[in-house]
This record gives C-alpha cells, structure tokens and sequence, in this order.
C-alpha cells in the first residue's frame, strides 16, 4: 500500500495541482477499506471541506485511475473505488448489503495462468469478481 506522502509527492512532480482538498479525497481513499463511491466520497470530504464539489472528486479518481493508484469496480451499474489494493485481485461482493471485500492476488495470479494455459492466449490483466451473501447476509437469505 502507498503512503499518502509518496502519492502527493508523485502527482506534484508530475505537474498535478495539490490542494486541501484533494489529499483529503486521497488519504480518505487509502485509509478505507469500504470501496466507496464517488457521492460517498463527496460527502465524507464534504464534512472537512464545504467548498469541494462533486466534479473535483471525479477529476481527482479520474487521476488515480490513469496513474493506475486505485481500481475501480462496477457493481450494479455503480462506480466503486480501491486504492488501498491498487494491485489486481479479487473482489468478492455481496449480493445484498453490496460489502466488497479482497481476496488474495496469489489466487488471481494462478487462474490468470491457468486461463492462458488453456486459452493459449497471452493474459496480461484481469479483473475477477464473485458474488454471494457475507456473513452478516447469508442468514437472511437463507
């Protein structure tokens, strides 16, 4: 996992403007392990920082995403967001509270192998999901 430090230091190097603001949206980011939202987001920086808009929280995940520093995740037609597990792995998502949590990327790395393997194809990425209920939801439905 990066430090707050480090990515603030990279993006600046790169030219990126660092405001309040936008360390806040990065720290929230790497200190959750939630996979918010962009409106979550918003309203959680939004408490500290009345003035940031929405639009500045999209610019900002917009940035991560193309510096690769968070994952992002579609979940029944919903944008969520990863950046304390920027690496590829799996997520497993509730089916009904809509929790995400990560798995392992060792997991991954072997189905990526054994995919190409089989395909024949060379697998240079990969995103896998699995759903089902978590614990606290798996009564329910039952």
């Amino acid at each position: 996992m990066k430090k707050l430090e480090d990515l603030v230091i990279l993006l600046r190097e790169e030219g990126f403007r660092i405001t309040p603001q936008r360390i806040a949206i990065i720290d929230y980011l790497l200190k959750t392990d939630d996979h918010p939202s962009a409106e979550h987001i918003y309203k959680v920086i939004q408490k500290k920082y009345p003035m940031v808009s929405l639009s500045t929280v999209y610019k900002t995940i917009d940035l991560l995403k193309e510096k690769k520093l968070i994952n992002e995740i579609e979940l029944e037609g919903q944008a969520r967001f990863d950046a304390a597990h920027p690496y590829e792995h799996i997520y497993v998502v509730c089916m009904n509270c809509g929790k995400i949590e990560d798995i392992d990327e060792d997991l991954l790395k072997e189905i990526k192998q054994k995919a190409a393997k089989k395909s024949k194809y060379l697998v240079v990425r990969g995103v896998f999901e699995l759903f089902g209920y978590c614990s606290n939801c798996k009564s329910k439905v039952s």
